[in-house]
């Protein structure tokens, strides 16, 4: 992946408040759009896992506990009814425990996309309703989730430069 072609740009904002706002079936007007290359893609996929990020950090900083952890995948899983079947449980927790730091599971069940970007939305969006947020606290979220992407693919290409010039 070329992280230097890979831009935040306000279409991919706009998609992700209308994503935190209407949910999934907001993308579907867009997929077209989306899946014009792998960067354009990218911009909005990280939007995506910055939200994931920026809300677990929210929800388990600066302290947590596995207990903690495990009723959140369970609490979701109950909240989803019919829909729970489609969020792995293991590989839920794994991308979590990833994510705040604890040690990770011995097995992390499936690692396909699917299953990974399922749990990843599931546990994003979950935590956003939970939040409760009003207008200015979501725009707010948007603003911290918006840095810290810029932060994130920022080292992702550092991480190719220097392994470029190696």
């Amino acid at each position: 992946m070329d992280y230097s072609a890979i831009k935040i740009r306000e279409e991919n904002i706009l998609a992700l408040r209308s994503f935190l706002l209407e949910g999934p079936e907001a993308w579907a007007p867009l997929e077209d759009k989306i899946q014009v290359d792998d960067e354009t893609a990218a911009g909005y996929m990280s939007l995506l896992y910055g939200a994931f990020y920026v809300a677990l950090r929210r929800r388990f900083s600066p302290t947590y506990n596995v207990g903690e952890i495990v009723r959140l995948v369970a609490d979701m899983r109950i909240k989803a009814g019919d829909d729970a079947g489609v969020i792995n449980t293991l590989a839920a927790e794994a991308l979590i425990r990833r994510v705040v730091g604890a040690s990770p599971l011995q097995e992390t069940g499936p690692d396909d996309v699917r299953t990974v970007l399922n749990a990843q939305i599931f546990i994003m969006l979950y935590l956003v309703a939970e939040m409760d947020l009003d207008r200015a606290s979501l725009e707010q979220f948007i603003d911290e989730v918006t840095a810290y992407t810029e932060q994130w693919l920022a080292a992702r290409r550092a991480e190719a430069s220097t392994s470029a010039s190696s």
